[in-house]
């Protein structure tokens, strides 16, 4: 069984849990909340980086969230063998780390308000034509293949949380984006998932507080 050593909320270990659930791999957590906890990690030579998330699996303890990802989802079967199919993913996949970075800075370094306005912006400008063109074109419901990958996990994430904090209507005006996302949170793992105690809540100031602390930062 996996365990992922994180905050109790998303961050960057949330396309973790979304990965692992998605591969179906079952998992533990345990979350950060003091300084300490971080250093005892850093003097056993857990955090190669000195940063998490952390996740102990196969005999590995893996930091870096692309790796993680990646080797979660070639264990899955959410990833490609074959090496043009496999840089498309890689390629949708980046392009929604890019997307999500605004959320990340939420109440760290810009207010909500901020943050939905900058996503918005960004969502309409360049990710939201670039998704209903790709759609159209693979015909599948899928990004890349005909089936679930790590570049749609990466979407939904992103997805689910321009809904949350932009609201039901936030892309509307992109048909087969709304049909694509209805589809993603319908897939049984995701579903499953987003009802489950792996799924964290939003950005609050205990977490906030948490994060600082740990990461000794002000």
């Amino acid at each position: 069984m996996a365990h992922l050593v994180y905050f109790n909320g998303r961050g960057r270990g949330e396309i973790v849990r979304m990965m692992l659930a998605a591969s179906e791999i079952p998992f533990t957590e345990s979350f950060l909340t003091e300084r300490k906890q971080f250093e005892n990690l850093l003097e056993d030579g857990a955090l190669s980086f000195k940063q998490v998330p952390l996740l102990r699996i196969d005999d590995m303890e893996l930091v870096q969230t692309g790796a993680i990802v990646r080797y979660v989802a070639r264990k899955g079967g959410l990833y490609s063998a074959d090496d043009k199919m496999a840089a498309m993913i890689d390629m949708y996949y980046d392009a929604s780390r890019d997307f999500q970075y605004i959320f990340l800075t939420l109440k760290f370094l810009k207010t909500e308000e901020q943050v939905i306005a900058d996503a918005k912006a960004a969502g309409d400008s360049k990710y939201f034509p670039a998704l209903e063109k790709r759609l159209k074109e693979n015909g599948t419901g899928f990004l890349v293949g005909n089936s679930l990958t790590l570049a749609d996990v990466g979407f939904l994430e992103v997805l689910l949380m321009c809904i949350e904090y932009g609201g039901e209507h936030f892309f509307d005006d992109y048909v087969e984006v709304q049909k694509y996302y209805q589809r993603l949170i319908s897939i049984p793992s995701m579903a499953n998932f987003l009802k489950s105690p792996f799924r964290k809540r939003k950005n609050d100031d205990q977490y906030i507080a948490e994060v600082k602390l740990v990461l000794n930062r002000t």
